[in-house]
C-alpha cells in the first residue's frame, strides 16, 4: 500500500502533476452526535453489549464552565466525544469511518484532518478529484460535521 507522502513522492519523481487538498473538521471531537454515533456502531455488527456500554459512556453527561471565577449552570451534553479519554479517538474514527462509502479510498484520515490528492494526467483527473471533493462535502452535510474553510489548503 503506497502511503499519501509515497504517492505524492512518487508522482513527482515521475514528474506527474498531483493535485492534493488538505481539509480539517471545526471543531470535529465535539460535534459528533451521540445518536447518530451509536447508530454508526451499532450497524458495524458490534456485540450489543459493547453498544449499551458505549451508550452508558456517552449519555448523560453533563459540563459546566468557569469564565473569570464564575461557575455557569451544568447543562447535558448531546454532542462530542470526551476528548483525552482512551475511547475518545476510537469512537470519532467509528464515526467517520463511513466517509469513504462514496469516495475513493486514497483520502487518509488523521484524526480530523484528511487529504485527498488525485495525479493528474488529463482534464477527468480533474473532474474526479472535484467529484470527490464534492460527495466528501455532502458525507459532511448529512454528518453534522463543519469543514473549517480557514484551514483548506491546495
Amino acid at each position: 500500500m503506497v502511503t499519501v507522502g509515497q504517492g505524492i513522492e512518487n508522482s513527482l519523481y515521475e514528474g506527474v502533476r498531483t493535485d492534493a487538498i488538505i481539509i480539517d473538521f471545526s471543531n470535529a471531537f465535539d460535534l459528533v452526535p451521540h445518536e447518530r454515533l451509536l447508530t454508526k456502531i451499532a450497524a458495524t455488527g458490534l456485540d450489543l453489549r459493547v453498544v449499551v456500554w458505549v451508550k452508558e459512556f456517552l449519555l448523560g453527561r453533563s459540563q459546566r464552565v468557569r469564565v473569570d471565577g464564575q461557575i455557569y449552570e451544568e447543562v447535558r451534553v448531546n454532542s462530542g466525544v470526551p476528548q483525552g479519554s482512551v475511547l475518545g479517538p476510537p469512537m470519532f474514527l467509528a464515526y467517520v469511518n463511513d466517509i469513504w462509502r462514496n469516495n475513493e479510498p486514497n483520502t487518509p484520515l488523521f484524526a480530523d484532518d484528511c487529504i485527498m490528492h488525485e495525479k493528474i494526467m488529463d482534464s477527468s483527473d480533474i473532474d474526479n478529484l472535484q467529484t470527490d471533493l464534492n460527495r466528501f462535502g455532502e458525507w459532511a452535510v448529512e454528518n453534522e460535521m463543519e469543514i473549517n474553510p480557514g484551514k483548506i489548503m491546495h
